[in-house]
């Protein structure tokens, strides 16, 4: 055994992961390690609530399908939705201001399509 490779071992044996050659011990972190669980924000965000996203949903289906109906409930369930994430009571608020913004929109359309057969069927006569 020379010199160099007593060197080695020793280095090997002195608990610093790799040694001397700078290779790494199995099993220890490497660059695309993970993190363990547990990391982040303590609790995470808060899950949209069930009003909010059938708000949102609604909405959408106001201007779709049932432009009358669909889009008051839908801005109803909004405002609440959005009243109870204000307050911190669960999340969505997104979803809340997309189901206001639909079912306004949708209210519009609804209004504007009711004028315009109104005005058609006056000049009719």
């Amino acid at each position: 055994m020379t010199s160099t490779d007593r060197e080695e071992d020793m280095a090997d044996q002195s608990g610093i992961a790799g040694g001397a050659n700078g290779l790494q011990a199995p099993g220890g972190p490497g660059y695309d390690a993970q993190p363990p669980a547990g990391y982040g924000y303590p609790g995470g965000a808060p899950l949209p609530s069930g009003k909010a996203t059938a708000s949102m949903v609604l909405g959408i289906l106001g201007l779709v399908l049932i432009p009358i109906i669909l889009p008051i409930i839908a801005l109803c369930l909004g405002i609440s939705a959005k009243r109870m994430a204000d307050r911190g009571q669960g999340g969505g608020r997104g979803q809340a201001v997309a189901g206001i913004v639909m079912g306004s929109v949708g209210i519009a359309f609804a209004v504007l399509g009711i004028t315009v057969a109104t005005i058609q069927g006056i000049s009719a006569m």
